[in-house]
């Protein structure tokens, strides 16, 4: 289960800036972003590959949210107003020593090239999309999927760390 860091806080930051009927967090981990989501809409629904994580999550965030233990958004047939990822983003070369809560290829964007591919099918028409990336992943590749996916990609929010500089993305259908 990956634990709340910088970048969990960074996208609960910018979450929370929206409202509407449903939201979608697409891997939970602790389920801090889920929680602040609840506060926000109406519906809310959290997905993830890892059991412990749902398990942590059925005991520490609101009754009333929908967990559900699948790969992305496979499970859902229903479009959210508003989908969140903290995919993991770090690049890994070498599959022997591959952490699946913080690598997410071999660029850094496999994971989240998949996430989003998996939300634009259950994202409402004018719904948007938030995620997480950093300047550890190849963001060239999300720009390409972008341009071919037909999505708008904007910059929300930006945080410099002394390593790496993390940011949300909002993604949106163009």
């Amino acid at each position: 289960m990956y634990l709340p860091s910088d970048d969990s806080f960074l996208l609960a930051e910018c979450a929370s800036k929206y409202h509407g009927k449903s939201a979608l967090e697409i891997g939970v981990g602790s389920g801090i972003v889920l929680s602040l989501l609840c506060k926000n809409f109406k519906i809310v629904a959290g997905t993830d590959i890892n059991l412990e994580a749902l398990r942590f999550c059925i005991n520490n965030v609101p009754y009333c949210v929908l967990l559900a233990c699948c790969d992305a958004a496979s499970a859902f047939h229903y479009n959210f107003d508003l989908i969140v990822s903290n995919p993991p983003y770090l690049p890994n070369d070498n599959d022997n020593k591959k952490d699946f809560t913080v690598h997410g290829g071999v660029s850094g964007v496999e994971t989240a090239i998949h996430i989003v591919k998996s939300a634009t099918l259950v994202l409402a028409k004018h719904g948007k999309m938030l995620i997480v990336l950093s300047t550890f992943s190849n963001i060239s590749k999300i720009d390409e999927l972008m341009k071919n996916m037909r999505l708008k990609r904007t910059l929300i929010k930006e945080r410099k760390l002394f390593f790496e500089t993390l940011s949300v993305h909002e993604i949106s259908f163009r």
